[in-house]
């Protein structure tokens, strides 16, 4: 047999062995998918920002893709539910370590995170919702009312809603509305404190009438009317005089 002829049944033979195993991989591997191993390690500030040359920046808005579509990537769309949201959180935290002005990320926590099957999940989060709320930056307040907002009507958590809606409250910014600081008492009418939520609201009208509109003013002499009082008390109270409600 030629040297020729041998080459050729060797090369014909190693196909038919490569063909044999590629056939035998695709019989045990056809049934295996990539598994998703959930939310990755969060790490600290130095390693986020080491792919990116240091440049803050670009690794926050690389990461920020990254935590928008883990979950849905490689034909995959996962529900929110299987997410750990405790490391969720860390990432949360870290990102706003990266860039604390930007909304992009507590916007991604609040209307995309916070939509969760299982609201209890949420919790956690609760801390990043006060951490990045309670700044002096723009009018990132409006997180922590948000995260009240979660905690009251998705997770059912008054005790939490109230925590988060004082220290909104408390926070000093002239152009902040004043429902925002009012938060309290509408988390107290819901607690069944009528009498804490009543002072709360008169308060404000004793000390801030002056400085709202007219239409704010009667919203909430209405909200203390129809929603704190009951339609005795309001009937009693001079300050339900002409509130329609009440004279029905």
């Amino acid at each position: 047999m030629s040297q020729s002829i041998r080459k050729e049944k060797i090369i014909k033979i190693m196909l038919g062995v490569a063909v044999l195993v590629n056939t035998l991989t695709w019989f045990y591997a056809r049934d295996v998918q990539a598994r998703w191993a959930n939310v990755p390690p969060v790490p600290d500030e130095i390693g986020a920002t080491s792919f990116a040359l240091g440049d803050k920046q670009f690794a926050y808005r690389t990461l920020g893709l990254m935590l928008q579509n883990m979950g849905d990537a490689g034909g995959r769309s996962t529900p929110l539910q299987d997410y750990d949201y405790d490391e969720l959180t860390k990432w949360l935290f870290l990102m706003d370590r990266l860039d604390p002005k930007s909304d992009h990320i507590p916007y991604l926590a609040s209307y995309y995170f916070g939509g969760v099957q299982k609201p209890e999940m949420l919790r956690p989060m609760m801390d990043y919702f006060v951490a990045v709320g309670n700044t002096s930056y723009g009018e990132k307040w409006r997180w922590l009312a948000q995260g009240a907002y979660l905690a009251r009507f998705r997770m059912n958590d008054l005790d939490k809603a109230l925590e988060m809606a004082n220290t909104l409250a408390k926070i000093e910014k002239d152009d902040m509305p004043f429902w925002a600081r009012q938060m309290p008492a509408f988390i107290l009418t819901a607690k069944g404190e009528k009498e804490a939520a009543y002072a709360i609201m008169l308060e404000t009208l004793k000390s801030s009438a002056e400085k709202l509109h007219p239409n704010e003013v009667n919203a909430m002499r209405a909200y203390i009317c129809t929603r704190i009082l009951d339609i005795t008390e309001a009937r009693a109270n001079p300050l339900c005089e002409d509130i329609s409600e009440v004279q029905q």
